[in-house]
């Protein structure tokens, strides 16, 4: 079975489960996100002629012009993982999808808030309160492709506006479960420690 088979199967199976809970739990706003995620599984990704002519994205992705950050904002999972056994750890976090969150995350990452909705806005300020504005800070998502991601270009505009002057994008092309889960690295589960 190829890679893109596999991801496409447990894709859709994902984002089958990631509507339904959806629709049972968040805003009609939301529903409209996952909905669109489920639509991104079941098609080819753009520019693929067959699913034998498409690859995953295997290097880091640069900066676009659309985006509001540079390239020295941008973290890869490696150094990520090396900047968290440091001495000064950065502040890491999630600002996808709480079930998404809750199902798999970065060990040591908070929930700070969905930063496609204004309750997610509110809950990532809330989650930066009080933070020394030159304190690392990784911001993450991993939902979907990162060019189609609606969560993580409001949630670093937000805390570059509110001042804070080290904010990082952990650099997931495809998805948090192509980009690191697959590649063995380390996860959490279940509901967070507070």
């Amino acid at each position: 079975m190829t890679l893109f088979k596999k991801t496409k199967k447990y894709g859709i199976i994902w984002a089958v489960l990631l509507v339904v809970s959806t629709a049972l739990t968040a805003p009609a706003q939301n529903l409209s996100i996952a909905l669109s995620a489920l639509a991104s599984h079941a098609r080819l990704p753009a520019g693929a002629q067959n699913e034998e002519s498409f690859e995953w994205r295997e290097e880091p992705m640069d900066a676009q012009p659309e985006d509001p950050w540079k390239n020295e904002n941008l973290i890869s999972p490696e150094e990520l993982l090396k900047q968290t056994a440091a001495a000064e750890k950065p502040i890491v976090l999630h600002i996808g999808m709480a079930l998404l969150f809750r199902n798999s995350r970065i060990p040591g990452s908070k929930y700070a808030g969905q930063g496609s909705t204004p309750e997610g806005i509110e809950k990532l300020k809330q989650a930066v309160q009080g933070v020394p504005k030159n304190r690392s800070i990784v911001l993450y998502c991993g939902c979907c492709p990162w060019k189609d991601c609606p969560n993580i270009r409001p949630a670093f505009k937000t805390l570059r506006e509110a001042g804070f002057t080290r904010v990082m994008v952990l650099n997931l092309p495809n998805s948090f479960s192509q980009d690191w889960i697959s590649k063995g690295l380390p996860v959490e589960r279940g509901e967070a420690a507070k």
